[in-house]
């Protein structure tokens, strides 16, 4: 058997984000798991997480208390406390939680590949979306609403559906003493809004000693298209593109046997494109999560 190292996290899922959330949230400290070549049995540590093994399917639980705040007007704020992953990366194809793709050249270094990946923003509007699918408390799935304060005279959307979408593109990563990176180029193919994404990161190893402490920080550029989709409305507010940026830290460490002990923050600064919107209260993401992880 042979083992990947497990890289970066996507900026969401969160970290992202992404595949992570990060797909969803703790599950996206995994991101670029897929990327990296694979090393030898005797050098991976499958309890510190930092390692997954190939050619078969993994799966894991988080259990633990976090949250993640939500930027819509009168939208509470999303806890976390149980937060299932699941993975399976073969020689070239692979699928992470919600993420799936096939590696198409690949070297010590360097890997490029095409990738799919959920929509991130109707997280915020959802309740049922399956990047929330597993967070307590959830109602109905009705979405979020759009009015964004109580103030007579004030600006209101009308109720309309965003659905579920998925971006396709390729994939670039590398790794480079000790530091990984991804870009993704991304375009919607669901034909709710088609529009573009482009992802990158950079994750960075900060400390060794007492668990493995690490730093992701990078951007997601979302075209006029999909800022639109959510956060706007014709007639009433139309904006352009918005550039995201974001950085996160974690914390982790092997605990007894298939445990690992867990913990992350992460901060978005929503673009003035999003944050702008009458909708939209705050100008940031905050995610927080510390638990406890269990491979099976």
């Amino acid at each position: 058997m042979s083992n990947r190292a497990t890289p970066i996290t996507r900026p969401h899922v969160e970290i992202p984000a992404y595949r992570q959330l990060f797909a969803v949230l703790v599950a996206s400290s995994a991101v670029f798991t897929h990327t990296q070549a694979a090393t030898p049995e005797a050098d991976c540590q499958p309890a510190s997480g930092e390692c997954i093994a190939v050619g078969r399917w993994n799966f894991s639980v988080a259990l633990g208390a976090g949250v993640r705040t939500n930027p819509l007007s009168h939208a509470p704020d999303i806890p976390l406390a149980v937060i299932p992953q699941f993975s399976y990366y073969g020689k070239r194809f692979f699928i992470d939680n919600l993420d799936l793709g096939v590696t198409l050249a690949e070297s010590d270094s360097n890997s490029i590949g095409l990738v799919a990946s959920p929509g991130y923003d109707r997280v915020f509007f959802y309740r049922s979306d399956l990047q929330n699918i597993f967070v307590s408390g959830f109602g109905s799935g009705a979405s979020a609403t759009v009015v964004p304060s109580d103030t007579p005279g004030a600006i209101q959307f009308p109720p309309r559906a965003r659905r579920i979408t998925y971006l396709a593109g390729p994939e670039w990563t590398f790794k480079y003493r000790g530091v990984a990176g991804q870009l993704d180029v991304l375009r919607e193919i669901t034909a709710q809004n088609r529009g573009n994404e482009v992802r990158a990161a950079l994750g960075l190893p900060l400390l060794e000693a007492m668990g493995h402490f690490t730093a992701n920080i990078g951007m997601t550029w979302k075209s006029a298209a999909i800022v639109n989709y959510y956060y706007g409305e014709p007639k009433i507010y139309e904006t352009g593109s918005s550039w995201n940026p974001f950085l996160k830290l974690k914390y982790a460490r092997p605990f007894a046997g298939k445990w690992r002990l867990e913990g992350f923050v992460e901060y978005e600064r929503l673009g003035s494109a999003i944050a702008k919107s009458p909708i939209v209260a705050q100008n940031h993401v905050v995610t927080g999560f510390v638990g406890a992880i269990y491979a099976f």
